[in-house]
């Protein structure tokens, strides 16, 4: 059984007047450069306290954690933030453009606390991914400093008949949101407080019945299971350890889009022609060459080559002015034999299996590392990092679909890290979950 609850929130108390400078994407798809524009954008900025720097002089990795907890409870005491009076679901509406299409992109969700269960083969709530162990560590020393939730994680859960979604806007329909605000990148941001017991109980009841696959969030999800454990562990209890928050979007609604997380690698390659001689009895190569007249219209083709099959990779390597796609020959399944059918077929598996694995002989700690390989969801970043050979390839994919993630979920299995991206991210600062209260 799902078990979600509403909460005494904290909130800005400035989210109505500035909340577009208040709220910032989640950590981990910041780019150093919008985690310094967010910083420099409001001394209030929400990435002062989830993903900060740390100053001269400070020699511990995440010493800005203990700066991120006094700032937490400076803000508090300040009035900066403030905790609701009555506990509250919060409906949140994002309004933005499709990168990949321009179309535009409308999507609500349920924001709640919901009972952290340990993920196993008949859980009630499914992760789809491998986690990295680094970050789950990084995420803990943050979450020991502020004691919340920062940010919400991201699920889905089936809505049959789209009740969950037609309820959601009956309890809207006929009011105006108590915040209504546009952030730098453009997204518009619609929030209701719901606090009604009887419209609580009904949203609890249907989710009660529903399984909840995550989206995005695994690490905050497993950080909040270690946190709950560590306070067992140390003999505390803290109210609220056993939940966490979380944006609850039901399947129906025709705002939840998947897009793809590309691959930079950043080790030596062998020669570009020897590296694509070992790729040979994987893939079939077709290549375009392009000058710096002609490379708009080159990597235009080269995205609408990608798109015809869904397992094609496109691969571009440093030094080399040509754009490859690389199509899936027999030799590919013979190679992922022992991976499950519901893994062997996805893109991910491939990339990992037979390029990272097989050709270019990496191990598991390495495919862990960040440093080794690094991930972006925008198709251009990932090719100009490449062009400006700040990596040495990128691997460019096609989106996996929300029937590829429950297949995976329902088996039991786990698709590699960063297979999926949800679109749009679910923004950090709309509202935070105190878990406990700040010791004097």
């Amino acid at each position: 059984m799902v078990d979600i609850a509403p909460f005494n929130g904290i909130m800005y108390t400035g989210l109505k007047d500035h909340g577009g400078q208040l709220v910032a994407p989640p950590y981990d798809v910041l780019s150093e450069e919008e985690q310094s524009f967010c910083l420099n954008l409001h001394p209030h900025n929400i990435v002062h306290l989830d993903w900060n720097m740390n100053q001269p002089g400070e020699a511990e990795k995440y010493a800005w954690h203990r700066r991120s907890g006094e700032m937490m409870r400076k803000w508090l005491e300040e009035g900066i933030l403030q905790r609701l009076d009555q506990p509250a679901f919060f409906q949140v509406e994002t309004s933005c453009r499709n990168p990949a299409l321009g179309e535009p992109i409308v999507r609500r969700g349920l924001v709640c606390l919901m009972r952290l269960v340990e993920f196993h083969q008949e859980a009630e709530v499914r992760p789809h991914e491998k986690t990295f162990s680094s970050h789950k560590e990084e995420r803990l020393g943050l979450m020991k400093a502020t004691h919340s939730n920062l940010s919400p994680i991201f699920g889905f859960f089936p809505d049959e008949g789209r009740e969950a979604w037609s309820l959601m806007r009956e309890m809207t329909d006929q009011r105006d949101p108590e915040y209504d605000f546009t952030d730098y990148r453009q997204y518009r941001h619609r929030i209701w407080l719901e606090q009604d017991q009887e419209n609580i109980g009904r949203l609890q009841s249907i989710l009660k019945e529903r399984k909840v696959y995550i989206a995005d969030g695994h690490h905050r999800y497993e950080t909040a299971l270690n946190y709950r454990n560590y306070l067992r562990e140390k003999g505390e209890s803290a109210p609220g350890a056993d939940y966490i928050m979380i944006y609850l979007c039901p399947i129906s609604d025709p705002g939840l889009v998947i897009m793809p997380t590309h691959r930079l690698l950043n080790r030596p390659l062998p020669h570009p022609d020897d590296f694509l001689n070992s790729l040979s009895p994987y893939f079939k190569i077709s290549g375009k060459s392009f000058t710096d007249k002609n490379e708009p219209a080159m990597r235009d083709r080269f995205k609408t080559k990608l798109k015809k099959e869904r397992d094609n990779i496109g691969l571009f390597l440093a030094g080399r002015r040509t754009y490859y796609i690389l199509k899936v020959l027999g030799k590919v399944g013979e190679e992922l034999a022992d991976e499950p059918p519901e893994l062997a077929a996805l893109s991910t598996v491939i990339l990992n299996g037979v390029i990272f694995k097989k050709v270019l002989g990496l191990s598991e700690s390495e495919l862990d590392n960040p440093e080794v390989i690094s991930f972006s969801a925008s198709q251009d970043q990932t090719l100009d990092l490449v062009g400006k050979e700040r990596y040495t390839a990128a691997f460019v994919l096609n989106p996996g679909t929300v029937e590829d993630v429950l297949r995976v979920s329902e088996s039991g299995l786990t698709m590699p890290r960063k297979s999926t991206f949800f679109y749009p991210k679910v923004t950090t600062g709309l509202m935070l979950n105190l878990i406990g209260e700040f010791k004097p």
